[in-house]
């Protein structure tokens, strides 16, 4: 396989050495000054994202609320300069600025910045390395993971067991808010770890997913979480036993088929969702109730064009449900972010992995993280959060391949 893959905007790779480089002479304007720069911001962005879903967060002296809110400041205006500061076609501004002001009504009308940070780090990052951001999300994953259970368990932060009732066992959450986000964690270390075994799967790695799936399963009961670990360790062995990629096609055209029936799948469940019929009261109870809750939040309070905001609700759905909790990404986005935004997002996933398969017909390790995340986002709203889902970057080649044709790796 070419190196190149290692590099999500192939057909840029060679552009700094035909443009004359650019006027002005700072750390914004040149991608070798610039990167460490961006992984920084990436990095503490992921930190915090996932620090505000623990206990940490009651501890007034840590602040993480604000922080996590200054981080986002400070990520907008810094990867707004940059790309202020990128030269483009004409063509790549107009798709820049009908995407950016679609996003930024989302993002005022939603107060989410989950979408907004996401296009930024994308546009941004025109010369990432997925492998660096893979570390990136792993060790601030097992750092943070690690943190928060030993803090918990020597009484330093709150410790919650949570007892669901209906013959469930007791879920330890580890002093995350709740197992499902410990889950959460997990998968995505794992994930990142995939990545970065990419076609090396070996006897430590089934050791590693081993005992990550006994936390999710055995202590935290977090059964999607379980089945996602599974399903890496899954794909992780088929595409090592195919190390030469016979069958990259196959999966490139069965992943393509998974995002787009799950997406749609789940639309139709929240539109749909009747909890009399027996098969729909069975997957949701297998499920934990997601089905339930996102049939609610649109029966309740609709979809829009450029989304809701759900901190302004007021309501407490079945005694304890006082915030918006929608495990299912697309769900999620529809909800949240808008039918335009939604609509945007899904196309651009499902373009990419198409054209993996057309132009190139071959599975790149960010492809093969963008298949795994298209399963994760039918029970995690996190799968299309950026410093959850990293492989996301890849969604910039649509706009990066305006610049010029990628080039064929079959060559």
């Amino acid at each position: 396989m070419s190196t190149r893959s290692n590099y999500i905007h192939q057909g840029v790779i060679s552009e700094s050495r035909n443009k004359k480089r650019l006027p002005v002479r700072h750390a914004f304007s040149r991608p070798l000054r610039f990167m460490p720069i961006y992984y920084v911001l990436f990095t503490i962005y992921c930190a915090l994202n996932l620090l505000k879903f623990t206990s940490f967060q009651e501890l007034s002296w840590m602040n993480i609320g604000l922080l996590y809110l200054l981080i986002r400041i400070v990520s907008t205006l810094v990867l707004g300069v940059r790309i202020l500061v990128q030269r483009f076609q004409a063509k790549q501004y107009v798709l820049c600025l009908v995407v950016g002001s679609c996003v930024l009504a989302s993002t005022f009308i939603s107060g989410s910045w989950n979408i907004l940070l996401l296009l930024l780090f994308l546009i941004a990052g025109r010369e990432v390395d997925l492998r660096k951001i893979a570390i990136c999300v792993l060790c601030t994953n097992v750092a943070v993971i690690f943190l928060t259970v030993i803090c918990a368990n020597n009484g330093i932060i709150k410790k919650t067991t949570f007892i669901a009732g209906n013959g469930m066992p007791e879920r330890q959450a580890f002093g995350f808010t709740h197992p499902n986000l410990f889950g959460l964690a997990v998968v995505t270390a794992c994930c990142a770890y995939a990545v970065l075994q990419y076609r090396k799967f070996g006897w430590k790695d089934l050791l590693i997913y081993g005992v990550a799936f006994y936390a999710c399963y055995e202590l935290a009961y977090s059964r999607t979480s379980a089945i996602s670990i599974l399903l890496i360790v899954f794909l992780s062995l088929f595409v090592t036993i195919d190390k030469h990629g016979r069958w990259d096609k196959l999966i490139l055209v069965l992943g393509s088929l998974a995002f787009l029936g799950l997406s749609l799948f789940s639309i139709w469940l929240m539109v749909y969702f009747k909890p009399s019929i027996s098969w729909m009261s069975n997957l949701n109870s297998m499920m934990t109730g997601r089905l339930d809750l996102m049939h609610h939040y649109f029966e309740t309070y609709g979809v829009h064009m450029f989304g809701f905001d759900f901190s302004k609700m007021q309501e407490n759905y079945r005694g304890y449900y006082d915030t918006f909790i929608c495990d299912n990404a697309f769900a999620h986005v529809v909800l949240e972010s808008g039918i335009v935004v939604a609509a945007l997002l899904f196309l651009a996933y499902e373009y990419v992995l198409l054209r993996g398969l057309i132009v190139y017909g071959e599975l790149t390790p960010e492809l093969f993280g963008l298949i795994i995340f298209a399963f994760v986002a039918f029970s995690e709203s996190g799968a299309f959060w950026v410093c959850v889902n990293f492989c996301l970057v890849a969604l910039a080649e649509p706009f990066f391949s305006l610049y010029s044709k990628l080039p064929n790796n079959n060559k």
